[in-house]
């Protein structure tokens, strides 16, 4: 067998794994994949088969990429054509290189609560491979709801980053902390290796230093040099750090959405099979990250439903996390009592 052959083997257990096994997709089920210009249409497709060698009937919907993501990009697409194709799906796809989240095609398929919605942007096969295929899905959940469980009890946070990361914050024990991968019916989900929540946003204070990648816009990615945010009661109120923190900063105000600058979440990295690569899809989910997410806040944090015209996230490595005095991370080691000792198979 050539290694092409066996490319396309592996990438069609993959995309079935994540067809059947993540989102539970099943016979006669529709199955709406959003994709655009940017998107991997090797992958587009293996999907599309995953989907049909099931049962269910899959409509692919590919798009130009529009320039924005989020509430941004609706002026350059068929927004009311790709509502009607998705909020009436039994289960959504997202594989687009500019996101649809956030948009009046995510909020309505969220509105209408049929759709089982999985935001996959960006993702390409080598990806597919090493996050899903590669991983055991019982286990990274199960590790996942132990950093769930830590996360609902701690009141008082605060972590650094080597890169300059010092902050503080406060959480509610009421809020939700969210174990993503875990589809168990119509809402948002997110790939599997993450565990997000929203902290008090008036709480947070100090200084993050994003220094792995940060997404969007289109023109960082990798980040060469840290980029500063300041951070007061859960705004940034001055951003700095070079060339690439200007580029940021511009960004954020061509935007002209004073929401833009307000912290929506933050999330631990906790795929055993995530590589730096800049794409944030894969950077939000290298093991022992931290990522914030800035400008639109999902509902289902159930927070202060911040209402943005976008969005953006920035990863910080190498953290050192304290709950309530106790330490989760170290240096981007998971280190808790409860995470000790806990096999991760990549197989």
């Amino acid at each position: 067998m050539t290694k092409s052959s066996n490319a396309l083997r592996t990438i069609a257990k993959t995309s079935l794994k994540l067809v059947r096994d993540l989102l539970k997709t099943r016979e006669g089920e529709t199955v709406a994949i959003t994709c655009d210009t940017e998107s991997d249409w090797a992958f587009v497709s293996s999907v599309e088969e995953a989907a049909i060698s099931i049962g269910a009937k899959p409509l692919v919907i590919r798009t130009k990429a529009p320039p924005y993501v989020g509430r941004a990009a609706e002026p350059f697409l068929p927004i009311d054509s790709l509502v009607g194709a998705v909020a009436e799906s039994d289960v959504w796809i997202e594989l687009n290189g500019k996101w649809l989240l956030y948009s009046k095609v995510w909020e309505e398929a969220m509105k209408r609560n049929r759709t089982r919605y999985m935001c996959l942007v960006g993702m390409n096969i080598d990806m597919a491979n090493s996050c899903v295929g590669n991983v055991d899905v019982a286990k990274v959940l199960e590790f996942q709801r132990r950093i769930q469980k830590i996360t609902e009890r701690s009141r008082s946070m605060h972590y650094t980053t080597p890169g300059g990361t010092d902050v503080r914050f406060e959480n509610d024990t009421k809020r939700p902390v969210l174990v993503e991968g875990d589809v168990s019916g119509p809402g948002e989900y997110m790939l599997l290796g993450q565990v997000d929540w929203a902290p008090l946003e008036e709480t947070i204070n100090g200084t993050i230093a994003f220094d792995g990648s940060v997404n969007p816009p289109d023109e960082l990615g990798l980040l060469k040099k840290p980029i500063k945010l300041e951070v007061r009661n859960g705004r940034v109120v001055r951003v700095h750090g070079g060339r690439e923190a200007t580029i940021y900063e511009k960004w954020l105000k061509s935007l002209n959405d004073e929401n833009m600058y307000e912290l929506a979440h933050l999330s631990y990295g906790c795929n055993p099979g995530a590589k730096l690569t800049g794409n944030v899809l894969e950077d939000e989910r290298i093991w022992g990250v931290l990522e914030w997410g800035l400008g639109n806040q999902s509902g289902t944090f159930r927070a202060r439903d911040i209402r943005a015209i976008s969005h953006s996230d920035g990863i910080t490595l190498k953290p050192t996390l304290e709950g309530d005095g106790q330490l989760i991370i170290k240096d981007g080691k998971f280190v808790h009592p409860d995470l000790l000792g806990f096999s991760m198979s990549m197989k």
